[in-house]
């Protein structure tokens, strides 16, 4: 077995050639969702900077990405600050990269299952099973081609 500081090196090097391939943040799993979204729904990716939403698709709907690297299935998701996009687009990976979970909800869905975290100036949504259940969500993991098998 590889030792600790030849893991640690090598970590750091994929990291970056990750980051720098994206050409974006170094959040290579948020980026790296962005890009499968993107990649998806067409369009253009928006400016990092922006707080309401990551993609815009060719047809004028505006896409927020969350995503995260999971064990199960349910997971607290990164903050939502502005509500200023049509739908929202969850990527849940699994601890190999593969997508375990990937689905589309319109705003006013996703607004539902959403708490208001005030330390963070925004919204947060834990997935649960209610939330994966809900039938306004559309499963979108078969159409990311790095979805576990």
């Amino acid at each position: 077995m590889e030792n600790l500081q030849e893991l640690w090196f090598k970590y750091n090097d994929y990291s970056n050639r990750l980051t720098e391939a994206l050409g974006r943040t170094s959040n290579v799993v948020g980026e790296y969702a962005e890009y499968l979204a993107h990649r998806h729904y067409g369009g253009r990716l928006l400016a990092v900077s922006g707080a309401s939403a990551d993609i815009e698709a060719p047809d004028g709907k505006r896409y927020q990405v969350k995503s995260r690297k999971v064990k199960g299935t349910s997971t607290q998701l990164n903050v939502i600050r502005s509500w200023e996009f049509d739908y929202l687009v969850v990527i849940l990976f699994g601890a190999q990269g593969y997508v375990k979970r990937a689905l589309e909800l319109p705003v006013d869905v996703a607004r539902e299952f959403a708490a208001p975290n005030k330390h963070q100036n925004g919204w947060v949504i834990t997935t649960s099973r209610a939330f994966f259940s809900d039938p306004r969500c559309k499963d979108i993991t078969s159409f990311m081609s790095v979805h576990e098998r």
